[in-house]
């Protein structure tokens, strides 16, 4: 029994992270503030993040260099990208996302 509280108590002071995704096609890319950080807009939103607000990508050097790559290619390409944004977030700052082949 005192197991299972152990189990519950740590399980309870975890942080739960719930994250809301957007699937739409990348219509513009800013790189000014590259490495640092990349903005970018979306034909669609959410009720957080509307469509006509930009998006924000901001990690370390190197993955904002590859997120920028991806972003380029969902561009030019026309392909649609799914972005994740943390669960009411409305810096509407991605933290994954994919390039989808459909």
């Amino acid at each position: 029994m005192k197991k299972i509280i152990l189990i519950m108590l740590i399980m309870l002071s975890l942080n739960a992270q719930a994250l809301e995704s957007i699937v739409g096609k990348v219509t513009l890319v800013e790189a000014t503030y590259l490495p640092g950080s990349i903005s970018f807009y979306m034909d669609t939103g959410n009720a957080t993040c509307p469509k006509g607000k930009w998006f924000k990508w901001s990690k370390n050097e190197e993955n904002n260099k590859i997120v920028y790559s991806t972003l380029m290619t969902a561009l030019v390409s026309g392909k649609k990208v799914r972005l994740y944004i943390n669960d009411n977030d409305t810096s509407c700052k991605g933290q994954f996302l994919h390039i989808l082949a459909g």
